[in-house]
Order: C-alpha cells, then structure tokens, then sequence
C-alpha cells in the first residue's frame, strides 16, 4: 500500500503483534508460496494454490467476490493475506507469529532485526527517531520511528522483500512481485523463479536448503558434518575439490541416500519385493514418467488440484514407497489420489479415499488394496478448515472393506520417525530416535522408520534425478511404512491389516530407553509364521 500514514502502520501493526494466531507447518505455506509467479500471479491464481479467502476487505469495508474494489486485501486465517491491485497480486503479507513463512529458510515474524540485516545486508542508510515518509527510500533503514524505541521500517526492492519491526522484531514481512526488484534480479527472474534459477550463496549452515543453488564461492572443506545435513539435489553446483571435505561426496550421499536401509534390500534379493501388491496413495499431485516410479501407478484419479500437475510431495512419497531405488516394496503397484492439501478442505481426502474405495470394489479378492499411505493429518484445524468428520467416516468405510488407512494424524498415525546411521545404514540398532536438528524424541506407542538422510525423486516432469533432505519429516515415515507391510502381504496375502499391525510392533527392535524401531526383516519372519486369524479373534 502506498500513501498510508505511518500512524495507520502502527496501529495495524501493533494489532497484528498482540493478536492471537494458530501456528501453521512452514513447510506447507512455503511450498505454496514457492508455486505462485508473483510476477503474474491474479486472483485465481491465489486461489488455486491458497484456496478460497476468508474475506475481501479494503479500508475499513468488506467485499462479496463478484464486487470487489480495484484494489483490495484478500485475507486467510494464520495472519496471511494477498493484496490484489488491477487484477494482479501486489504483495503477499505474512503478518503474525502463526503465518509460519520463511524468507531465505531465515527470516520470519519474531526475527531480531540485526538477523535481518545478516540476511539481507546492511542498509545503504539509517534514519532514526523521524517519521516514515509517506514514499519510504529503498534500502534505508528507518528506526525508531517516530522516536518509539524499536519502532522500525526497511524495504528491499532488490530483495522483493517490506519488513516492519515491534521492539526490534518483524511483526510483518510483505513479499512483492519481482518486477519491482532491480534488473539483475529482474533477469534472473526471467530465466525462472525460486527452483529454476542457481541463486549464489554467501554463507550456508547445518539443514539449509541449497537445491538449485550455486556454492562454488564456498570454502567448505571443514563442512564434514554440515554437508550431511543439507538439503541439496544434483543441480547443486558444489565447490572444487579442494574446498571440499575429503571424506564427503555430495553424489556419494545422494546415492546412499536411495537405500531404504534395514535389511530392506537383503529382502528384495530374497524376491521380496511388493509383487503382486496393491498399495494406494493420497497425497498431490504429480507427474507419472519419473523413472523411480513409472509404469508402476495402477490408476490416477485428480480429486480437484486444477493446473497444479505435478509438486514436490507426491513424487517423493510415490517414490520412498515403490521406487524402483528408493522404495521399500519397488514391485507392488500404486492406485494415486492426487488431493490439492494448500486448499485446506479434507473433504479432498475424503474424496480420495471413496475413489480408492471404488477401485478396490472392482477388484478380485487376490488383488484387493491392501494399505493407503496419506503423508498428511486431514483431521487436524491447524491444516484443514473444513470438513474434517468426512475423513472419520471414510477411514471406517476403507477398513471395512479389509484396507488399513496410514496418516498422521493420532488416530491411525502410529508411524514416528528416526535417522539411521549412515555409515551402518542396515543397522537397527544403530538407529535413533527423533532427527538431528530437533534432538531425540518418540512416543513409546509408535514404530519409528528411518525419516532424515533419504533421497527421493523430484518433481521433474523428466525425471532426471532425486534429492536427498537433510531434515526428514513424519512424510517420509508414512510410504516406508506402507511399502514394508506391502512385502509382507506378498507373502501371506491371508493375513488382516489388524495381524499385519500387531506384527509390526512385535517384531520392532525395542532400544534401552524403550523406543521402538521398524524392522523390516524380523517381521518378515514374523509373517511367515503368522497363525492365521479366525473370525472370533478379529476381522
């Protein structure tokens, strides 16, 4: 907004800093993000990837969408909102500590002020204790405003980046669209934004996201650690040899990555490999001709994602769970239920899981699906808004039918995650509990699988390569999970989802501290000695 008076600023801001908000996953909101052109983003566009708006307002007034003023806030819950000028998105505004966005896997609402400028660099100038003018100079860092301490304002055209600060801190970051940037970064920006262009960078850390980024400049030969950690993919552009570790290789950790761990692939030599197995999947969309996975999705079903063909969560679960290198069951074949989650309505799911419900109708008892993998928690207020009892009600209908429904919610999310050791990656035992940024954690009433130093295909329409996530998330838990109860039911397909769980919690390797970690071949073993379950027992 332009010609406001810093007095309105304030307040607003203020408003903003005290209100309550619900904490909503960075991860999610930086994804969508990631998938708008803000340079030609409209209206649509926000609500393709967002979903529908709470309200419209502008000063002081609320809007029906089919009277809207030229300009206007489209506003959603968490503190987000989109300004729409003249049909095309102005600025999005991530106002609060629950709008959950990271700028540069950095800067967020609560950030200090001297990590901002850490971030974004020091400004070409400072005015302290003036007003802000009603046109504020780019790259001038105006404090305290007014003569209130803390009170602060700096814009980064460059960057295309507004922040306001309450006592030092950013109470709201506002993202603009590239074309107000400066050429260079207008350049860049023309040859493809965020994952496209190979952004240079300065200074990297443990977990930092450095796919598509260009860190030839660094000197990362002391990096042994830190490179284990990071988040990178094979169009990463590394430093020379000589400013590299000795003892890591960036490829040789993508492709290690690729074992599933465990004993899995000492299972798959056996010939057990998911064969003969259908497994179901809801999660977003994707392309199907990645080498990892293709001609291996029995039927694809598009539940309402729009333009959106392909994203970074669907290939890599579909991959963690039949990848042809990744996988733990790379035989069994998927039914996909593609379900666009930024929508924020679980009655997309809910949709999912009938459709798979209907194919499974339509197929002989032999071929029946056996497990639905859902990387996402359709029962929780802080991701979904809308229609949440509809998951309840087709989980139940899904196992009726004999089909055992995974996700995370805690409900029927009895998955956790761990990390393996690297060096000793078919090691039980070795494995620990939690993963390494946020420390060692579990619920002794979960079976933990191996969730942090895992690559897995990418969202390439070619399908040229994977990526490894130095910080693993419960996603990643759910497909493993699902793939090695796929390999059991190739082998006693009489066994029910009720058996196949109890085995799995038997045959876990129980640590000293009471943990409980998936074991791929134990139960195996397990399963061919399975009694077979009478109808008085269960179902």
């Amino acid at each position: 907004m332009k010609n406001v008076t810093f007095a309105i600023l304030v307040s607003v801001i203020v408003l903003i800093f005290v209100s309550p908000a619900i904490s909503q996953p960075e991860s999610d909101i930086n994804a969508r993000v990631a998938q708008l052109d803000i340079d030609k983003a409209t209206l649509d566009d926000v609500i393709r990837i967002f979903g529908e708006p709470e309200k419209y307002v502008w000063g002081g007034k609320t809007f029906t969408k089919d009277n809207l003023p030229s300009t206007y806030i489209a506003a959603y819950p968490d503190n987000f909102s989109a300004v729409i000028s003249g049909g095309k998105v102005n600025e999005l505004r991530f106002e609060g500590q629950g709008s959950g966005y990271v700028f540069k896997d950095k800067l967020k609402v609560g950030s200090p002020l001297d990590e901002v400028l850490e971030v974004l660099g020091q400004p070409t100038g400072t005015v302290v204790g003036e007003a802000l003018p009603r046109i504020a100079k780019d790259g001038v860092l105006y404090k305290d405003i007014n003569g209130r301490k803390g009170h602060c304002y700096y814009n980064r055209k460059d960057e295309g980046i507004r922040l306001f600060f309450f006592n030092y801190n950013v109470t709201a970051l506002y993202l603009t669209p590239t074309a107000q940037r400066g050429s260079s970064e207008a350049g860049r920006a023309s040859k493809g934004r965020m994952l496209q262009r190979l952004e240079p960078v300065e200074s990297v850390k443990e977990f930092d996201d450095v796919r598509n980024k260009d860190l030839s400049k660094l000197d990362l030969s002391k990096g042994k650690r830190l490179i284990r950690t990071l988040k990178f993919n094979q169009k990463t552009i590394w430093p020379g040899q000589e400013k590299m570790p000795v003892s890591v290789d960036p490829n040789q950790l993508l492709t290690g990555g690729m074992n599933p761990g465990l004993g899995v692939r000492d299972l798959h030599r056996q010939g057990i490999t998911g064969k003969g197995v259908n497994v179901a999947i809801i999660d977003q969309p994707m392309y199907l001709d990645h080498p990892e996975f293709a001609g291996k999705i029995a039927a694809y079903y598009d539940t309402g994602c729009g333009t959106e063909k392909s994203s970074m969560h669907g290939p890599a679960v579909a991959s963690l769970l039949v990848g042809a290198n990744c996988g733990t069951a790379p035989d069994a074949r998927v039914y996909y239920a593609a379900a666009p989650s930024w929508k924020r309505d679980t009655a997309y799911e809910a949709k999912a899981l009938d459709w798979i419900i209907q194919q499974n109708e339509k197929l002989p008892i032999s071929e029946k699906i056996r497990v639905v993998s859902v990387s996402a928690a359709p029962l929780s207020p802080h991701t979904r808004d809308r229609n949440r009892d509809m998951w309840t009600q087709g989980c139940a209908h899904a196992e009726a039918a004999g089909i055992m429904v995974l996700d995370c919610t805690e409900e029927r999310g009895f998955i956790g995650k761990c990390w393996y050791n690297s060096k000793v990656p078919e090691s039980v035992a070795s494995c620990t509990p939690g993963h390494p940024k946020e420390g060692v954690y579990f619920s002794p009433d979960r079976i933990l699988a191996p969730a942090w130093g895992r690559t897995v295909a990418e969202e390439s329409k070619k399908g040229d390569f994977g990526y490894i996530y130095g910080l693993g998330g419960t996603s990643w838990t759910i497909p493993y999970c699902a793939g090695v109860l796929a390999l059991g039911w190739q082998i006693r397909p009489d066994l029910t989802p009720d058996q196949m769980r109890e085995l799995l919690f038997e045959s876990a390797y129980t640590k000293k501290d009471g943990a409980k970690i998936i074991n791929p071949k134990k139960f195996i073993r397990l399963v061919q000695k399975a009694k077979v379950m009478t109808p008085s027992q269960g179902r």
